[in-house]
């Protein structure tokens, strides 16, 4: 839900959503899913406080992701979450005015310091030698050698010690008995003073030991082991510190011309898939982390939320590049976006020297060369300077997005993500790329808003319930309004849907975020509105720029231009994907001869056959077809299956009568799971309307269902503010102060849904 201090809020909700995603691949979140309290039953569990958990549990989120593989860092997400859990309820988050609870702050922090013990635990339990370094100090074993020699292999020059003595007090073998974290600095040690680290007189004690200024040669010093309840030494090790033998890596991506250009790579050990940064990484935390702070504290490396192979950690990187990193096997997973082949290539580093490799994405499509351009409906970034124009630009063509559309965000109280200016004087351009500002606002008790090609921004506090209105004004702009969630069904969009689709004044419905979503998006459409496919991110929150995306049909074949993007999705011209590609068309239908493409309406006075064809292609053994459906008012009319694993295409020929009227559209599922889908093309017959006339009556009974759970939170606002309970809650102020305006919206609305009754019933 939202709330009136979203800026608080909103931060804590999103990362519940992100680790739902780390769980469930597929699920479609938003930046307002709801934060899970815990109930008494999981307060009860709560364990004592292990020492220096939560230090250990910093030092791990921040300086250890390089030795985990992709496994691991998804449970390190889990620690990350909780942390921020935590220190946001200690600063005083119980909770918004939509979502309270009654825990005490005392209750939650502990409840969160326990789970961020248990997900750190896990994480720990999981690494094995050389993440870790093995020392059992329990009777009738061996001992290590005194003097024995350790490799430091890393970034940050860590050390991680397993300690075991005995049998746990604890009584299991999940919780250590000690951590304890320490920093050594290597360039002041004297050759008398040994570095003295506290071990636990039973079980397993974890030590995270951070080396300064550690020597590139071999170093000698000295640890020493105490028990930690009797000051007793234990054991003295002479350790000979060595760094890892490195070689050099060389790396360089171009495009067909020969030139570098940015791409998304992950670089990790071909054993372990440990992953590592690569050197020129885009740092991104000012433009997405320092507004969201639970996202990964490098700033650099995020998950990509493709299905199948696609899908992993990447960074945004400015080949060529030149690195020192350890000797051995790695593996360089290079991705461009959709309409590259991944690329994978494995080099041996060897030691002191430099190994040097060039890669060139292949294409497996051109869609520009068809017509068609990607864009992005839905990113969040702060676009103020020169420098994040550079990040975001480089962001961009990585992904190879030619309209990355820019919003900067707002709610009841203020916005977010500013943005330096709107409007064409405000575009940035590399090419065939595009930066374009635009906004996420209003974002309310409604739902969420999106405009698009804006010329100046939209915002008032007294009309924030009033998205004719706003739609009014973007619209005067030259701009497209449209609604976001529509497929995730998230954020109150059904409310948004309910109230504001009848009035005329959508351009578009955002239905694809990390998923395709339909079930709101059909409701709509078979009641005979026209709906316009659009598809984005949600970055940073739900994803990555280009993960999903809209491609528009302009019809130029050479050059990008925002405006003629922007006027194809005005018209409807659109498909969805996070993989496979679509044409989708009726023949020789329009009143000039040409082929009715997605968007068009084909006018009939009689009922009569259409020649429909489909194609859905993709690169093989990814986002190859392995489904392509004609949809006819939301049910499969039919349906092509890949009789070969090695197919890249689909394709279906039917003949289909305009009957009464219907809308159809393409959608392909792929085998990796990817899918798309078009916007509809809509056969309207004269004296009919378009819609599913089975289903219409049930789903109009459903938006007037809608329209009173409208009027029931605005009520509900209206009697909370005054009960003189809600001076500072200005979620329910602006809801009750705007109560009679949305009332009116809601009586109008519900008078077209009922004069739709009446013409279903002379249908």
């Amino acid at each position: 839900m939202i709330t009136a201090r979203f800026s608080l809020r909103d931060v804590v909700c999103l990362a519940t959503g992100l680790l739902a995603t780390a769980m469930t691949p597929h699920i479609a979140i938003a930046h307002q899913t709801p934060v899970a309290w815990p109930t008494e039953d999981q307060l009860q569990r709560v364990q004592p406080a292990v020492g220096q958990s939560i230090p250990v549990a910093r030092k791990i989120v921040t300086h250890f992701r390089h030795r985990l593989n992709a496994s691991q860092l998804h449970q390190l997400d889990h620690v990350r979450h909780h942390l921020e859990m935590m220190s946001r309820v200690d600063a005083g988050y119980l909770g918004s005015d939509q979502q309270k609870t009654t825990i005490s702050k005392a209750r939650l922090v502990d409840y969160y310091r326990w789970r961020t013990e248990q997900a750190l635990f896990e994480v720990l339990n999981q690494l094995t030698s050389p993440d870790v370094i093995e020392l059992d100090f329990r009777n009738g074993l061996p001992r290590r050698s005194p003097d024995a020699r350790i490799m430091v292999d890393g970034q940050d020059d860590m050390l991680l010690l397993r300690v075991r003595r005995g049998e746990s007090s604890r009584g299991n073998t999940v919780s250590p008995d000690h951590l304890t974290v320490a920093t050594w600095d290597l360039a002041s040690e004297r050759p008398q003073s040994h570095f003295a680290i506290d071990i636990a007189d039973t079980g397993v004690t974890y030590a995270l030991i951070d080396l300064r200024r550690l020597p590139d040669d071999q170093t000698i010093s000295h640890l020493r082991f105490v028990d930690k309840a009797t000051g007793d030494d234990l054991q003295t090790f002479a350790l000979t510190l060595r760094a890892a033998p490195k070689g050099h890596l060389a790396i360089d991506v171009v495009d067909q011309n020969g030139q570098s250009i940015p791409v998304l790579m992950s670089l990790a050990t071909e054993e372990g898939g440990r992953l590592w940064e690569p050197a020129e990484a885009v740092d991104l935390t000012t433009v997405f982390n320092d507004i969201v702070p639970h996202l990964s504290s490098s700033g650099r490396g995020y998950m990509f939320y493709l299905p199948g192979k696609r899908r992993g950690r990447y960074w945004v990187v400015r080949p060529p590049i030149e690195m020192t990193l350890p000797a051995g096997r790695w593996d360089i997973k290079v991705l461009r976006g959709l309409e590259f082949t991944p690329i994978k290539k494995t080099v041996a580093v060897v030691p002191h020297e430099w190994t040097r490799t060039t890669l060139q994405p292949k294409r497996w499509t051109d869609m520009n060369r068809r017509g068609w351009y990607s864009g992005d409906d839905h990113v969040h970034a702060q676009l103020i300077n020169s420098e994040d124009a550079r990040k975001l630009m480089d962001y961009t063509r990585a992904v190879d997005i030619n309209v990355a559309n820019v919003l900067e965000m707002g709610d009841v109280m203020r916005t977010y993500y500013p943005q330096r200016g709107f409007g064409k004087d405000f575009r940035v351009r590399d090419q065939n790329h595009w930066l374009v500002p635009g906004q996420e606002d209003p974002r309310s008790i409604l739902g969420h808003a999106i405009g698009l090609n804006l010329s100046s921004k939209v915002r008032d506090l007294d009309r924030y319930l009033s998205n004719e209105w706003i739609a009014e004004q973007i619209h005067q702009q030259g701009g497209l309004y449209g609604h976001t969630h529509v497929g995730a069904n998230a954020c109150f969009v059904h409310r948004q849907m309910a109230l504001f689709t009848p009035f005329g004044i959508v351009d578009f419905n955002s239905i694809m975020q990390a998923q395709l979503g339909t079930e709101l998006y059909y409701d709509f459409l078979n009641l005979g509105f026209k709906m316009t496919a659009t598809a984005g991110a949600d970055t940073p929150y739900g994803g990555t720029i280009g993960a999903v995306r809209t491609y528009a049909y302009t019809g130029d074949t050479e050059e990008c231009s925002p405006d003629a993007w922007f006027a194809a999705i005005k018209r409807g011209r659109t498909f969805v994907t996070n993989g496979p590609m679509l044409d989708f068309r009726v023949q020789a239908a329009l009143p000039n001869g040409e082929d009715a493409l997605p968007g068009d309406e084909i006018c009939s006075d009689r009922n009569r056959r259409l020649q429909v064809t489909a194609k859905a292609w993709g690169d093989e053994g990814a986002a190859a077809p392995a489904r392509l459906r004609l949809i006819k008012l939301g049910e499969v009319e039919r349906e092509a299956v890949a009789n070969e694993p090695n197919a890249d295409s689909l394709n279906l020929d039917v003949e289909i009568e305009v009957g009464r009227g219907c809308w159809i559209a393409a959608h392909a599922v792929s085998h990796d799971g990817a899918e798309a889908h078009t916007t509809p093309i809509y056969l309207t017959r004269e004296g009919y309307r378009h819609w599913d006339r089975d289903k219409a009556g049930a789903l109009l009974e459903k938006q007037l269902n809608v329209l009173e759970e409208i009027e029931f939170e605005i009520s509900k606002s209206e009697r909370l503010i005054r009960s003189g309970a809600g001076l500072l809650d200005y979620w329910n102020r602006r809801s009750a102060d705007q109560a009679e305006a949305v009332r009116k919206n809601v009586a109008a609305a519900r008078n077209e849904y009922r004069r739709l009754k009446q013409l279903l019933g002379n249908e």
